[in-house]
C-alpha cells in the first residue's frame, strides 16, 4: 500500500513539472481577421492585450484580409495608438496583397506598422505548418 501511495505521489509530481515546462514555452498564435467592424476591432485589441498580460513571451501575428484590413488603415483610425503599443510588444500585423488588388487599395494607405504578405490564406497555412496555433478573430 505504501509503495502504491509513493508511486501515485511521484506520478502526480511528475505531471505537475511537465505542465510547468509546457506553459513556460512561448506560445505562437496566428489570428485571421476578416471583419471590418470597429466594435470587433476594439474587442480584438483587448483580447490581444489580455493574451500578452497572461503570456508576455507569446509570439502573435495578425493576418488581415477582406474587410479586416480596415483595422490597419491610416485614415481616421481610432486604434492607431493601441496598435503601435501592441507592435512594440512584438505583435506582427500583416495585410493581404490580394485584398489590396481586389479592393483597389495601395500600401501607402496603411499604418507604417503593417507588413504585407502576397496571400493571407497561404500565410495562415505556412504558420500552421510550423506549429503556430490558428484562431479566427471576430465574428
Amino acid at each position: 500500500m505504501l509503495k502504491h501511495s509513493i508511486l501515485l505521489f511521484l506520478l502526480f509530481i511528475s505531471s505537475q513539472l511537465t505542465a510547468q515546462v509546457v506553459s513556460n514555452e512561448p506560445h505562437q498564435i496566428i489570428f485571421q481577421l476578416v471583419d471590418g467592424d470597429s466594435t470587433t476591432h476594439s474587442k480584438f485589441i483587448r483580447q490581444l492585450n489580455n493574451i500578452l498580460e497572461a503570456a508576455p513571451n507569446a509570439k502573435i501575428e495578425v493576418v488581415t484580409h477582406g474587410m479586416g484590413v480596415d483595422l490597419l488603415k491610416i485614415k481616421n483610425n481610432p486604434f492607431e495608438n493601441p496598435l503601435k503599443q501592441l507592435k512594440e510588444r512584438g505583435v506582427e500585423f500583416v495585410v493581404c496583397e490580394n485584398t489590396l488588388k481586389q479592393r483597389n487599395m495601395k500600401k501607402e494607405q496603411f499604418l507604417p506598422l503593417a507588413g504585407f504578405v502576397p496571400s493571407a490564406i497561404l500565410e495562415l497555412v505556412m504558420k500552421q505548418e510550423k506549429g503556430w496555433i490558428y484562431i479566427k478573430a471576430g465574428g
